[in-house]
């Protein structure tokens, strides 16, 4: 800000570089692999358990993509110079 940068701006960078890497993260456990893992590399995924810690069978995922209606600025994540 010493250099004239708006605080706005700056805000909002460090907005959706959080946003981003939050994306980034939940993409990749949905994935559930390495996408260039090294041999014999092991897969995960997350699920889903009861209050004592017991599987559900149930798996969860699309995660990132429940992700974007999330923005509470309402814009999805899209739009942020707006």
């Amino acid at each position: 800000m010493d250099a004239g940068a708006d605080r706005d701006d700056l805000v909002l960078v460090a907005r959706e570089a959080a946003r981003e890497a939050a994306f980034a993260v939940l993409h990749r456990v949905d994935e559930g692999h390495d996408p260039e893992p090294p041999a014999e590399s092991p897969g995960w995924c997350l699920v889903e358990v009861d209050k004592d810690g017991r599987q559900s069978g149930r798996s969860v995922s699309g995660l990132h993509e429940d992700f974007q209606p999330m923005d509470p600025s309402g814009r999805e994540g899209s739009d942020l110079w707006r």
